[in-house]
């Protein structure tokens, strides 16, 4: 009878994800932080297979740098479309203050790498197949320097439905 019990109770817990409301969105994204993140982004986000868990690529463009994020991503129903999700995942990017077409030097130019967390909340209209979603979190710059900060972002995508 036991086993019986932890059979049923394995198999309903993972079993409960649900259907997305779409597969695939592509749109943008507009970001806030004070570590010289992109201000307006490209951004995909991809479910696995119909469950609540999700890849989100970002690529960011600013007036001094270029930036990609992954993030892992997992919704949880809220209702009547609304969803809230955490994510984590990491980023790189590469910055510039070369104005006058001066070469590349330690002092003008360089990479950057860290580590994202966030937290937010997404609504897909029933109407038309379009997501927005808003979210905020910390991010850790690990190179070339130690330096924690805000990420806030808000997103506009092309929901593309499953069939």
């Amino acid at each position: 009878m036991r086993n019986l019990l932890i059979s049923l109770v394995c198999a309903t817990a993972f079993t409960t994800s649900y259907a997305q409301q779409y597969t695939t969105a592509i749109g943008i994204r507009g970001d806030w932080s004070n570590l010289d993140v992109a201000y307006a982004d490209f951004n995909l986000k991809h479910f696995i297979n119909g469950t609540s868990n999700a890849f989100e690529t970002t690529l960011g463009f600013g007036r001094r740098h270029v930036w990609v994020q992954g993030m892992y991503i997992r919704n949880y129903p809220i209702t009547g479309g609304f969803e809230w999700y955490w994510g984590a995942g990491g980023d790189l990017g590469y910055w510039s203050q070369n104005y006058a077409y001066r070469a590349d030097g330690k002092e003008s130019a360089g990479i950057w790498t860290g580590f994202d967390a966030n937290i937010g909340i997404e609504y897909t209209f029933p109407e038309f197949p379009v997501n927005v979603s808003f979210d905020a979190g910390p991010t850790l710059r690990m190179y070339p320097y130690v330096e924690v900060g805000p990420l806030v972002g808000f997103s506009i995508r092309y929901a593309f439905r499953q069939k």
